[in-house]
């Protein structure tokens, strides 16, 4: 039975673990992405970006700022990557208690 809390206690902690990673890659990605659209608002006011439509000013922000576009794809990247192990985590999670209380019950592995 101890073996068994103790897998119990290590699928809770790796679940724990994987809500703080995906809360880090949200607040991450929240931020390069507010980054981005106040440096572009900032491009816009100065005149420095400019294009006579939407396209061409996207194109041009593109241009100017692509370190900020890419941080925002990397940032993107890993809030993905971060919501998958929290989906996996959250799984090990539900077997895991869907076990227990099939031993709890008595029922027989």
């Amino acid at each position: 039975m101890l073996r068994l809390e103790n897998e119990v206690r290590q699928v809770f902690e790796a679940y724990r673990k994987a809500l703080e990673k995906a809360l880090e890659a949200t607040l991450e990605r929240a931020q390069a992405k507010e980054a981005l659209e106040a440096r572009i608002a900032q491009g816009l006011l100065s005149g420095e970006v400019q294009g006579k439509n939407a396209e061409e000013r996207e194109a041009k922000a593109r241009a100017l700022y692509a370190e900020l576009y890419r941080a925002l794809a990397e940032a993107e990247e890993r809030y993905q990557r971060a919501k998958a192990e929290l989906e996996i985590a959250r799984a090990y999670t539900e077997e895991v208690g869907l076990l227990v209380r099939l031993v709890s019950e008595g029922v027989r592995l």
